[in-house]
């Protein structure tokens, strides 16, 4: 990974099959990245992924800025519960994959 870096992805959303490309805009490890979809189904998606540590382990935090087309209608029905399931999910393997070992 590095700045600069695309991202090539091949995906479904609500079945309908998608291409979308992304590019590294920040990299700064181990504290943030940051990446901006180039082609993909938004109109603008900017993310940036932020690690500090907490409690004895790392906190990781997401901040997205994101458009989508007619976005008045379909934000609220189609895309946020979109994005938040998207999150849970990470959210969910992130927590499953660095958990400490129970004693």
């Amino acid at each position: 990974m590095r700045e600069g870096a695309l991202i090539d992805y091949r995906l479904r959303v609500r079945g309908v099959p998608l291409r979308w490309r992304t590019r590294i805009n920040v990299w700064q490890p181990p504290h943030r990245f940051g990446d901006e979809q180039l082609r993909g189904p938004y109109r603008q998606w900017i993310h940036e992924h932020t690690f500090d540590a907490s409690r004895g382990g790392t906190l990781a935090r997401d901040h997205v800025r994101h458009a989508v087309p007619l976005d008045f209608l379909s934000h609220r029905w189609w895309v946020r519960p979109d994005i938040e399931r998207i999150f849970q999910f990470r959210g969910e393997a992130l927590r499953q994959r660095f958990a400490a070992p129970r004693a």
